[in-house]
């Protein structure tokens, strides 16, 4: 085979039904391949610039390092393909199979996925910079890892399961996006929008969420120890049973938030909007509240043991049957706050009503 021949699509048709499947390095640059059946064809390195492949079956086939830009995948079936540090730019792809295929390396900045079923694929390493699309694709079980995202849409994508560590998805759109389960540890989501998006039970452990927009969304029983959430906005979001321990949520929006039994000890909430939050049978121990607004907020049956509220607003504030043992507080502001059967900072019990 001579690693730079040029065919035309008709040729390696006809030279496929003889038999051959060795197809490496060849230039099939605009070839018309929609619907044919190259699975487990090898193309590896092979120059598929601007080809239709729209509806083609390209099962379990080697396309390692090959030129996709500007290719038209639509509807493709790409099983257990391997596509590795191959070029899909400009790639559309939209609805295309890609399950259990390799991507991982692959450049797919200004690709089109939308809609693609990637589940259990690898893309680790892969780059998807700003423009690409994976808009309601379903990466279910998918393997993220260290790969650049960077203002991807991802949209109401499927990422249950996926492996997301070190992934950088600075400035991605992953509104109403599900992330049940994911692991993102020590990810970059930074000015992400997460509006409405499911990470329940979701691992965010040491990641940057500065400055995202996580309003409304579902982070009930998430993992997102020593997680730097400083600037983002957490209204209405559920934390309920989420590990938040030695998380930077200072400056944070928690208005309305539910974080009932949520685990905040030696968290940093300096001057965050807790107003209206839910926190009943929350742990806070040791955690730093100073300067936060927790007007109107629900703590009752909370544990603030050793916690610092200092300059905190109180006002209407339900700490009934709260632990304050060791905080530090201007006592005059719990004269503000319901305070039956709570335990003061001197350990004596407050009175129940």
């Amino acid at each position: 085979m001579n690693f730079t021949e040029i065919l035309s699509a008709d040729e390696l048709l006809t030279r496929h039904r003889n038999g051959e499947r060795d197809f490496r390095g060849t230039n099939l640059i605009a070839a018309h391949l929609s619907e044919a059946n190259l699975s487990r064809t090898n193309l590896s390195s092979a120059n598929l610039k601007g080809a239709n492949l729209i509806r083609s079956k390209l099962i379990g086939a080697n396309l390692n390092g090959a030129d996709l830009s500007g290719a038209n995948l639509s509807k493709a079936k790409l099983i257990e393909a391997n596509l590795g540090s191959s070029s899909l730019t400009g790639t559309v792809a939209i609805g295309a199979d890609f399950s259990g295929a390799n991507l991982s390396g692959a450049i797919l900045s200004q690709a089109d996925l939308s809609k693609a079923v990637l589940t259990g694929a690898s893309l680790v390493g892969a780059c998807m910079l700003s423009g690409s699309k994976l808009t309601e694709a379903n990466l279910s079980g998918a393997t993220l890892s260290r790969a650049i995202m960077s203002g991807v849409d991802l949209s109401r994508a499927n990422l249950t399961r996926a492996i997301l560590s070190e992934v950088d998805l600075n400035g991605a759109n992953m509104s109403g996006a599900t992330l049940t389960r994911a692991y993102l540890n020590r990810g970059n989501l930074s000015g992400v929008n997460l509006v409405g998006a499911s990470l329940s039970e979701a691992s965010l452990r040491e990641a940057s969420i500065c400055a995202a927009n996580l309003s409304g969304a579902d982070l009930s029983g998430a993992d997102l120890q020593s997680a730097n959430l400083n600037g983002s906005n957490l209204s209405g979001a559920d934390l309920s049973r989420a590990n938040l321990s030695k998380a930077n949520l200072n400056g944070l929006i928690l208005h309305n938030a539910d974080l009932r039994a949520a685990n905040l000890n030696k968290a940093s909430l300096r001057g965050a909007n807790l107003s209206g939050a839910n926190l009943s049978g929350a742990s806070l121990l040791e955690a730093d509240l100073r300067g936060a607004n927790l007007s109107h907020a629900n703590l009752s049956g909370a544990g603030l043991l050793l916690s610092s509220l200092t300059g905190a607003n109180l006002t209407g504030t339900n700490l009934s049957e709260a632990n304050l043992i060791g905080a530090s507080l201007n006592v005059a502001n719990l004269n503000e706050a319901a305070l039956s059967g709570a335990i003061l900072p001197n350990g004596a019990t407050h009175s129940r009503d």
